[in-house]
């Protein structure tokens, strides 16, 4: 018979050695008494519930990124209007479009770089939570923009927005997913952002006549406001928690993400990297009772054995992560290079000049 969850976490609390020096191993534990462990565990229902709400960030993501290609015609070109708070359309030159289109790029570093501080600072779940103000106040302007400029800022707004949330939504998924299942369950942030450009042209197609482009540019606000009130349903990671000293909360937690009670020897993967990871949890499942199976947890945070923090800033000072930046650094280079940004912003433009506006 498993121990009750409450009892297992009255001992964490109370009794393992875990709690009180994470560079002191705690006493391999008997797992046939407690029950499988969460390495074995696949994504349950929790894991993948939870999964569900914070990609709905990348979606947003995906949304602003093409608002402006199905519209842009009727935004840019309309007749006169008489007696309306809102004009119809906000005449401007290709030029003035393309600034206000390229700035959601602008504000994508800005919210990329700033993505950091604000995970660590109110959480990945909450940092998610704090940025949908920025998603929400985007879409308002551009709604409501009464000339080129004020569209312009929205743009940048919203990107800010779109540039946390690519970095902090992926980031809580590795952290919530089972060790050997990463790469899987992050398959969900990019599937989130196709998802967010597919439904975006689907409203723009909707929506394309008279003043209706501000229902499209604005639907963001739908998402925005979705994720506010669902994230209450989703859980904070629970590495974030054991790195903030919250140690039988983020138990708790990933009892419930993985279903299982013992979650001991998944903890001990936390001080591991990458593939490494993977690998003892590896030799973990092939032999549970080896001393290779003790724990010894250490916080997500300590990155390097010499305490040093590895931050935007000084990773491209260590040798150690030279390989995975660079090669970051391409994969980003060649994303450019292909034009794929030309066929989300401009898509629409360049097919109507080549065939005629009626198909």
């Amino acid at each position: 018979m498993r121990p009750n969850s409450r009892a297992l976490e009255a001992q964490d609390t109370a009794s393992s050695p875990l709690l009180v020096q994470d560079t002191v191993e705690s006493p391999l534990l008997n797992r046939a008494d407690i029950g499988p462990s969460s390495l074995n565990a696949g994504i349950t229902w929790a894991c993948l519930g939870s999964a569900a709400i914070v990609c709905l960030a990348p979606l947003q993501y995906g949304y602003h990124i093409a608002e402006l290609n199905t519209p842009k015609k009727i935004i840019t070109g309309c007749a006169p209007s008489v007696g309306s708070r809102l004009p119809q359309c906000l005449p401007m030159s290709d030029t003035m479009f393309s600034l206000a289109t390229s700035l959601f790029a602008v504000g994508g570093l800005v919210g990329s770089l700033g993505a950091g501080w604000l995970a660590e600072r109110f959480g990945r779940r909450g940092g998610l939570v704090y940025n949908n103000i920025v998603f929400v106040l985007g879409p308002l302007l551009m709604a409501l923009a009464v000339s080129p400029a004020m569209l312009a800022v929205g743009r940048f707004v919203s990107g800010v927005g779109s540039g946390a949330a690519v970095v902090i939504a992926p980031l809580y998924l590795s952290e919530i997913a089972p060790v050997r299942l990463r790469g899987t369950l992050n398959l969900l942030n990019q599937l989130s952002i196709v998802v967010g450009i597919l439904l975006t042209l689907t409203v723009g197609m909707v929506a394309n006549r008279g003043s209706l482009w501000r229902v499209s540019v604005g639907g963001g606000l739908v998402l925005a406001c979705a994720h506010l009130v669902l994230s209450a349903l989703a859980v904070e990671s629970p590495r974030f928690l054991w790195a903030r000293g919250r140690r039988a909360e983020a138990r708790t937690v990933l009892r419930h993400l993985r279903g299982v009670d013992d979650v001991d020897a998944e903890v001990a993967t936390w001080g591991v990297s990458g593939g490494d990871a993977e690998q003892v949890a590896d030799d973990m499942i092939a032999d549970p009772e080896s001393p290779n199976g003790t724990v010894k947890p250490v916080s997500s945070t300590e990155l390097r054995a010499d305490g040093t923090t590895v931050t935007v800033f000084n990773i491209f000072r260590l040798a150690q992560y030279r390989r995975q930046w660079l090669l970051v650094l391409l994969l980003q280079f060649g994303q450019q290079l292909s034009g794929i940004n030309t066929v989300f912003y401009y898509s629409s433009t360049v097919l109507e000049r080549m065939f005629s506006s009626q198909l």
